[in-house]
């Protein structure tokens, strides 16, 4: 299937009908995955979608409509698209679609042949190997998935654009239960990588083990510590430190005014320590690719510099309201799930966020730490993107006294305002790891609270 010609074929039907400007984004996407129940491998799934979707565009009225390619022709696609378009309002704030710009590597450049090639019998045997790993007398796995994606795209516009990538993802989430007379203990382990060779998963089963055996040794936290610093391991803190700075930065917020970040370009936002750069060319990165789902060419991006906002995330849409360059952040796809990806228009989002890691390893910040805690895992971790507050329930933890790791502890909260523990004496250490869309360290953050039962 050549989704050069249906994409540049849809969008020379869409003029034909009228389009003043008319952009297509054709997809094909292979999942393979299976699933782990009771520590029983189940049956595994295979699924191939291709499809495309059409963004048609009448002066400033704008009709938008998607299908499988296997459901209907690109004709059918454009008449609703531009019968869409007839019945819409004009967007005042579109310009134009992206023009077309020079594009540098190759398509494949973020594709692995051996990954795009994994079948269900070969994650089958992975996922046991974390099974086999993780099980004991006492520690079994309840469930798990293990799935590979790998997608090629293309993007084709009325201006010139006509472009596109592949790449290629696996991702693993398993969850271990320990079992003994005092009590019941739980482990969560998750698994990201563009390379299926790049993942030890006899590694991943003895963690998920070993967590699970440490809450059972968990006491309930009693206390309540208001000056704790809170080391939280990659997975945790990327996702919140995510949140937070993705919708700062984030051009439609800054457009609508609903970024804290709005106003303060140039300005220290942060810890002198803190570096973020959002890279969508990232070796390591799920999203890495030569363009984004708007055809325009990707970048590496800094957001913060020793502290200092250096610049802000646009796609095409955003950056044109400010008479602004595109910074390559035009994104359908979720390294999650691939599937369905056509059906969606571009959002202003991020690709890969890196954290520059720091000199000192985990237990150099622990052993700096008079009182806080090690954080492994909260039932979820959330965060206000507006204020900055979170409250997170903490599931498996270790107090931190001295410099030195204390006992399990369970039932409790984690409490205070992540905007000012990133301006604080926050502490950021060198055990980068890949976690959905980010790539991060494990980070100390000050000035917050630890509140028991």
């Amino acid at each position: 299937m050549n989704l050069a010609d249906i994409a540049d074929k849809t969008v020379s039907l869409a003029e034909k009908s009228g389009a003043t400007q008319a952009e297509v984004y054709a997809v094909h996407v292979k999942i393979a995955s299976v699933y782990i129940d009771d520590d029983i491998p189940k049956i595994g799934s295979s699924m191939i979608e291709s499809g495309i979707g059409l963004k048609y565009i009448i002066g400033k009225r704008i009709g938008f409509t998607s299908s499988t390619l296997a459901q209907e022709r690109p004709a059918d696609v454009v008449e609703r698209a531009k019968s869409l378009a007839n019945s819409s309002s004009e967007d005042s704030k579109f310009v134009s679609l992206p023009d077309p710009k020079k594009v540098s590597g190759s398509p494949d450049k973020f594709h692995d042949k051996e990954t795009a090639s994994a079948d269900s019998e070969l994650l089958m045997e992975k996922a046991m190997e974390v099974v086999k790993a993780a099980a004991s007398s006492n520690v079994s796995v309840p469930n798990g998935s293990l799935r590979t994606s790998s997608i090629r795209y293309h993007i084709n516009n009325s201006l010139g654009v006509n472009t596109g990538s592949k790449g290629t993802l696996i991702f693993g989430f398993f969850t271990a239960k320990s079992q003994d007379t005092g009590g019941v203990g739980e482990g969560v382990q998750r698994c990201w990588s563009r390379e299926i060779g790049t993942i030890d998963f006899g590694k991943l089963g003895e963690k998920l083990q070993s967590q699970a055996l440490s809450v059972l040794k968990a006491k309930a936290f009693k206390e309540k510590w208001d000056d704790a610093v809170a080391i939280l391991t990659p997975s945790e803190g990327a996702e919140m430190i995510y949140d937070l700075v993705a919708s700062a930065v984030s051009g439609e917020n800054v457009n609508k005014r609903s970024s804290p970040w709005a106003d303060k370009m140039g300005e220290k936002v942060a810890s002198d320590v803190l570096t973020i750069h959002d890279n969508g060319l990232s070796e390591k990165g799920l999203l890495s690719s030569v363009v984004d789902d708007e055809g325009v060419p990707t970048q590496n991006t800094t957001i913060l510099e020793k502290g200092v906002l250096q610049s802000y995330l646009f796609d095409s849409y955003n950056a044109n309201q400010l008479e602004l360059p595109s910074t390559g952040n035009g994104i359908r796809r979720a390294p999650r799930e691939l599937a369905g990806r056509f059906s969606m228009t571009p959002s202003c989002a991020g690709t890969t966020m890196e954290i520059k890691p720091g000199s000192k390893s985990v237990e150099d910040l622990i052993g700096e730490i008079k009182r806080g805690v090690y954080i492994e895992h909260f039932a979820y971790p959330l965060v206000d993107p507006m204020t900055g507050a979170f409250s997170n329930e903490v599931r498996n933890a270790r107090i931190i006294e001295n410099g030195e790791l204390g006992d399990p502890i369970k039932y409790a909260l984690w409490i205070g305002n992540l905007f000012d523990s990133i301006k604080g004496d926050m502490q950021i250490a060198n055990n980068l790891e890949v976690h959905d869309k980010k790539i991060v360290p494990s980070i100390a953050f000050p000035n917050t609270e630890l509140v028991g039962q």
